[in-house]
């Protein structure tokens, strides 16, 4: 009989958000997904954290911005009408920034276990 590696032990337990009456799993990050939504993610940390806390409008709207993006390039693999017009009209800023943070959470799991392989001389 074949051993049977069973993979699926590692993708997390389900966990949904509720949004404008769509139903979002955010225990994951696809693949397809993972380098578009880490880019999204670093220029986020890029910004100026001490100008958005003094309220610099420029700063404050990239942020926002970035945020909005994250969103869409998240959801529209589940729901391909979650577009930056669907955002803008369906949620508030409070709802962007709660499923942001799911979103970056799924990421960081993604990204958990991983870690580069240390070449050796020889190989």
């Amino acid at each position: 009989m074949p051993e049977v590696r069973d993979l699926d032990v590692l993708r997390p337990e389900k966990v949904v958000v509720k949004l404008a009456g769509k139903e979002i799993d955010v225990s994951f990050v696809p693949t397809g997904l993972t380098f578009d939504i880490d880019s999204i993610v670093r220029k986020m940390t890029a910004l100026d954290s001490k100008k958005i806390v003094k309220g610099d409008p420029e700063e404050s709207r990239k942020g926002f911005d970035l945020a909005v993006d994250l969103c869409v390039a998240y959801c529209q693999w589940q729901h391909s009408e979650m577009d930056h017009e669907w955002f803008m009209t369906n949620t508030s800023v409070q709802q962007i920034n709660v499923l942001g943070t799911a979103i970056r959470e799924a990421l960081e799991k993604a990204y958990e276990g991983i870690e580069p392989k240390k070449m050796t001389a020889a190989e």
